[in-house]
């Protein structure tokens, strides 16, 4: 499914006439092409509009670690758009994407004349902080099985969670061994609370899952 800028969470009930004056450029990259690289100068906002893209770092030992898969609609490196500073990650297609790359200047200018846009802008980032002090506490003080289980209850709401870098995408994500995942994931499955489908895991005892990610536990419905 391709997207339209109306269909981005920060330029929600804006419309399509007012978001016409962006005037971004579109552009169409298969699977693997990498979008921007980590340090290259953030001169645009980078929407993508169709497709899942890969967010990854380089560590100092050349670990690569990936921050996020995205999925469309979502808008890249705002962070990069409000300080003029470089990419902070690399962000490659996982499959054949569709982006519009917006001049900063325009956006900041829309920014400035929409509050609401400034506000669904905030909430976004503080959201984003939020994510990542969540995941770097998980990845200090918490064992795999529960990191993992952390990742599918987070996810696993439809039941169905998709496992678009594979075992080893996850492990890169919650910064743990695909081995490591491999073994929580088949101890889960023993115990009835998910199924290891193609390219998925199905989750099948939610509750169970939360408990074991010590997470809140989701009311009874009535």
């Amino acid at each position: 499914m391709t997207y339209t800028l109306a269909d981005l969470p920060m330029f929600d009930g804006l419309g399509e006439e007012r978001l016409g004056g962006l005037m971004g450029r579109r552009r169409c990259y298969p699977a693997g092409q990498v979008l921007c690289t980590e340090g290259d100068p953030a001169g645009d906002l980078i929407v993508l509009l169709k497709g899942r893209v890969k967010a990854a770092r380089v560590s100092a030992e050349g670990r690569e670690v990936v921050l996020a898969v995205e999925e469309a609609p979502v808008a890249f490196d705002k962070t990069a758009l409000l300080v003029d500073g470089p990419h902070r990650a690399t962000r490659t297609a996982m499959t054949p994407v569709e982006v519009v790359h917006l001049p900063r200047a325009a956006v900041l200018e829309l920014v400035g004349a929409e509050p609401s846009v400034a506000a669904r802008l905030l909430r976004t980032l503080a959201a984003t902080v939020r994510d990542l002090d969540d995941r770097l506490l998980d990845a200090s003080v918490r064992d795999v099985p529960s990191r993992v289980a952390t990742w599918l209850v987070r996810r696993g709401a439809a039941g169905r969670v998709p496992l678009h870098g594979g075992q080893a995408g996850l492990g890169a994500e919650i910064g743990a061994a695909r081995v490591s995942v491999n073994r929580a994931l088949r101890a889960f499955e023993r115990r009835g609370m998910i199924e290891i489908g193609a390219g998925e895991v199905i989750v099948l005892d939610h509750r169970a899952l939360t408990r074991l990610a010590a997470l809140p536990t989701p009311p009874t419905p009535v």
